[in-house]
Order: structure tokens, then C-alpha cells, then sequence
């Protein structure tokens, strides 16, 4: 699940940089195509296992969320190399808080 959620995440990113840097072109476009589709695989892989092995899809979902939590500021540093702005920075903690809300309560 941690691949393709990383995969998915990273073909979001470099889309966002294409729009951003004005290198929209389609063959630009086709990397982050194709690895969104490989991310697909991953995550309808992941939770079929997912749920086949716990029986309980919430078990499963809080998994992928908590990897977005996780995963995505990481791959958004190591491209943009931008900082969150105080409105985002008070969104992701409080995503944080609910999340281990849902895990500890």
C-alpha cells in the first residue's frame, strides 16, 4: 500500500510541477500516466489483501490515509522544496490529531 500511495502522490506532484513550471506538454505528461496506473495496481492490490487478511475495510482505509498523512509531505518537500504556509501547516496538524483520534479511540 506504501508503494502505490507513494506512486500516486508522486504522480500528482510532478503534474502540479508541470502546470507550475509551464511544461504541460504530453509527453511530459505520460511518466506521471503511467505511474499513476502502476499506483492503482498497488492500491487495489493492497486493500483486497488488505481486507482478505484483517476482515475490517476501516482497518484498511485508516492504513492508507495515515501512509497519505505520512508520505505526502515528504514527496511535496523533496520536489518543491516549499514550506507549508501557516494555513496548511494548521490543517495537516489537525488531520494528525483526527487520525490518531481514530487510531487510539
Amino acid at each position: 500500500m506504501v508503494i502505490g500511495e507513494f506512486c500516486a502522490i508522486y504522480s500528482e506532484v510532478v503534474t502540479a510541477r508541470l502546470a507550475h513550471t509551464g511544461g504541460g506538454s504530453w509527453g511530459a505528461f505520460v511518466l506521471p500516466v503511467v505511474v499513476m496506473c502502476f499506483a492503482g495496481f498497488c492500491l487495489l492490490g493492497a486493500y483486497w489483501l488488505g481486507y482478505r487478511a484483517v476482515g475490517d475495510i476501516w482497518i484498511v482505509t485508516v492504513v492508507s490515509v495515515t501512509s497519505l498523512l505520512l508520505l505526502e509531505p515528504v514527496v511535496v518537500w523533496s520536489l518543491f522544496h516549499e514550506a507549508p504556509g501557516r494555513g496548511a501547516l494548521v490543517g495537516f496538524c489537525l488531520g494528525a490529531l483526527g487520525m490518531l483520534a481514530t487510531i487510539l479511540l
